[in-house]
């Protein structure tokens, strides 16, 4: 599951609080996981859960053990749709992955308060709990009635698939096999757009930080569509969502605030681009690209 080691001993000493027989906690935990367990395969949102961040380690990791709890209904899940075993372990290490990131948000962060706050947690990792999100070509892919949300994680460097529609085509026939829901909505042909991305890296201002054979701009130049609508507000940190994208994806960390991004070391050349449009007053914009399906063939089909 890649939980960082570092975390595990805390994490199992949550469990032991949060299984006492007769406590709040036992009782939103199994709240939890009956929700989980009910909207499994489909394209149910969770039912709202409050903020537990301040409650300590067991309101920290409680999401956690509640999809550790489900790994043996999602894997029985994924073995009805004949996910093959590679996709669906890769597909449950994003919870680790995400530990993970909070983990070197937190060694960068001057205090932990200060990491807590815009930890991206819940809303990212469920839908793999729930059957919804997969990691294809190491990329995240989460399907909902109409279309299939893609995102890169941490450390999608380099690009070595084109994001034409062969691409897109094949993630689509991968999640036909889902019991329910997916496809009934989707749009064909020229003006449907049923697979997308939504990542910094479609920001027209990459242009200016790296030439146009870099394979950043190699794998975008193959997309049919992109939404540019600009970065918007940033929020009371200082950040927009695509700030944030950039800085989860190219340095693995979801800071609290813009001065605290503005301190981090860029080691690489993404990381360098990232600060460099930050440092010089602007935003990285969180645009949306895509390419049209035809039908429900697989073809041309790649091995996922």
């Amino acid at each position: 599951m890649k939980v960082p080691t570092e975390d595990q001993a805390e994490i199992a000493k949550a469990a032991e609080k949060a299984t006492e027989a007769g406590t709040a906690w036992l009782w939103l935990l199994a709240r939890t996981v009956a929700a989980l367990r009910a909207g499994m395969g489909l394209d149910t949102p969770m039912p709202s859960r409050p903020a537990l961040t301040e409650h300590g380690p067991t309101g920290r990791w409680l999401t956690l053990l509640a999809c550790l709890t489900v790994v043996a209904d999602v894997r029985a899940l994924h073995a009805t749709m004949e996910v093959p075993d590679e996709v669906s372990w890769a597909s449950l290490g994003i919870l680790g992955e995400k530990v993970a990131v909070r983990r070197r948000t937190m060694e960068a962060a001057e205090a932990e308060a200060q990491a807590e706050p815009p930890f991206p947690f819940d809303d990212y990792v469920l839908p793999v709990f729930q059957g919804r999100r997969y990691r294809l070509d190491g990329f995240d892919c989460r399907a909902s009635n109409a279309f299939i949300a893609v995102r890169l994680p941490y450390g999608t460097e380099p690009f070595e698939v084109r994001a034409d529609m062969a691409w897109a085509h094949e993630f689509h026939y991968f999640f036909r096999r889902l019991p329910h829901r997916y496809a009934r909505g989707v749009p064909f042909g020229y003006t449907g757009i049923p697979c997308y991305l939504g990542s910094w890296i479609n920001d027209p201002a990459v242009a200016d930080f790296f030439p146009r054979d870099h394979e950043i701009r190699r794998f975008t130049s193959a997309y049919q569509y992109i939404n540019n609508k600009g970065p918007g507000p940033a929020d009371k940190t200082g950040l927009t969502p695509g700030d944030r994208d950039a800085l989860e994806h190219a340095f693995g960390q979801s800071p609290a605030d813009r001065p605290t991004a503005l301190r981090l070391t860029p080691t690489t050349p993404v990381q360098r681009a990232v600060l460099e449009h930050l440092k010089a007053g602007n935003h990285w914009s969180l645009n949306y690209s895509g390419q049209a399906i035809w039908d429900y063939s697989p073809s041309p089909r790649r091995t996922i």
